[in-house]
């Protein structure tokens, strides 16, 4: 069957309500980006219908949460949806938990070119072309009584290309059965097609990174389809801000020198090939040699981070080194398990966790009573086996830090 080729913008968790977070000391130069940077991701989603020429955009949202931004965020919001009715372009907007419907200020009605689906049931409606309808976009704002389910959806009975608009995850192989043709799904903030072919599943992910975790480009989708339906996807880079994670091996002869040779002409390689986004870089050191001993223990990581900020945070393009950590080793020397003494004893007891994955750690017993609800429950409530080694290894690393050189036998 041959369509109207046509294109549209697929964007969502905006998360507007959100500032950059996950850095202990934010630069005072850097202080207004960390703030306005959510805002012009968005303003950039806008900017790429326009520029695209797009014939409707979907957000699958996690746009923002009116209860924590105040009235900025729906004013910005609406600024730019006239924008886009100036040009013809309709918006369908899938709530999630955050923004549903009913979250839009009642005092700020919102342009007529933008269509909010309701919460707990799926709404359709035709997007007109020139010459007649090109699609058709059915959605649904999320409903913590009922979840969206695959089976809600139905692709078009006259055989229109469909999009479906939801927040939330499903299984793929249910989402293919349905003969939708695009799957336009938010709520992860990084970008991924679980599934290609005639039935696109796709995330579009976050507009930016929030913390150092949130690395990579993010952005928005152009979705593009053709006369005989096929359908082709592009990103469109909207952070002006990037989390970039670096790992670099050391070996046993590398100098300090030498490292620092490296960070820098690593930074300098990196702002040659992202040269329009601000880069905030989290340095992993790995490998073996006395360096990363002295990297560890000493002032030379504190040193070191501060000369690359002095020489590559302060110009334009700026990349600045917001972390320098050394790697736990995998294990400590064998005969050091065996040892009478205190450090012996300690890692005995950490390779005792790290043998039994099922062994709770515990950690919750050492929060205040008011943190056991909140962020810090959450962060020593580890989702998975790699992050508790990971923090295994960190706490080995430490302790033999800490106790080695006030042993006899170290």
């Amino acid at each position: 069957m041959s369509i109207r080729p046509f294109r549209f913008i697929h964007a969502g968790d905006f998360h507007l309500e959100r500032p950059l977070m996950g850095v202990a000391e934010v630069p005072d130069h850097l202080m207004d980006l960390f703030l306005e940077s959510p805002f012009s991701a968005a303003k950039a989603v806008f900017d790429a219908a326009l520029a695209e020429d797009a014939d409707f955009v979907v957000l699958s949202g996690g746009i923002l949460n009116t209860s924590e931004i105040g009235p900025r965020g729906p004013i910005f919001l609406a600024e730019q949806f006239v924008r886009l009715a100036e040009r013809g372009i309709v918006v369908f907007w899938a709530g999630s938990m955050i923004d549903p419907p009913e979250s839009w200020p009642a005092a700020g009605k919102l342009p007529q070119n933008v269509h909010f689906f309701p919460r707990g049931r799926v709404e359709g409606l035709l997007v007109q072309g020139e010459a007649g309808p090109l699609a058709r976009v059915a959605g649904a704002s999320c409903d913590a009584q009922r979840p969206w389910r695959p089976d809600d959806f139905s692709p078009d009975s006259a055989g229109l290309y469909t999009v479906a608009v939801a927040h939330g995850e499903t299984d793929s192989a249910a989402l293919q059965a349905r003969g939708i043709n695009y799957w336009a799904l938010g709520g992860r903030h990084d970008r991924s097609t679980p599934l290609g072919g005639p039935s696109v599943v796709h995330y579009c992910g976050a507009t930016q990174g929030r913390c150092p975790e949130e690395t990579g480009v993010h952005g928005c989708t152009l979705v593009q389809v053709d006369q005989q339906g096929q359908t082709r996807t592009s990103l469109i880079p909207t952070d002006s801000v990037r989390w970039i994670g670096e790992r670099l091996l050391v070996e046993q002869t590398t100098t300090h020198e030498e490292l620092e040779t490296r960070l820098s002409e690593r930074l300098q390689a990196l702002l040659e090939t992202m040269p329009a986004a601000t880069l905030l870089v989290s340095w992993t050191i790995a490998g073996q040699g006395p360096l990363l001993d002295r990297l560890r223990r000493g002032k030379q990581a504190a040193d070191l981070i501060e000369r690359l900020r002095g020489d590559f945070g302060y110009r334009s393009p700026t990349a600045w080194s917001v972390s320098l950590e050394v790697e736990a080793s995998e294990t400590m020397p064998p005969e050091w398990y065996e040892q009478e003494t205190i450090r012996g004893d300690f890692l005995r007891a950490v390779r005792l966790f790290q043998m039994n994955a099922d062994e709770p750690l515990g950690l919750e017993e050492y929060l205040a009573d008011a943190d056991r609800a909140g962020e810090l429950a959450a962060a020593v409530a580890f989702p998975n086996a790699a992050a508790r080694d990971r923090v295994l290894r960190k706490a080995a690393a430490l302790g033999v830090d800490l106790l080695t050189g006030e042993e006899p036998n170290a």
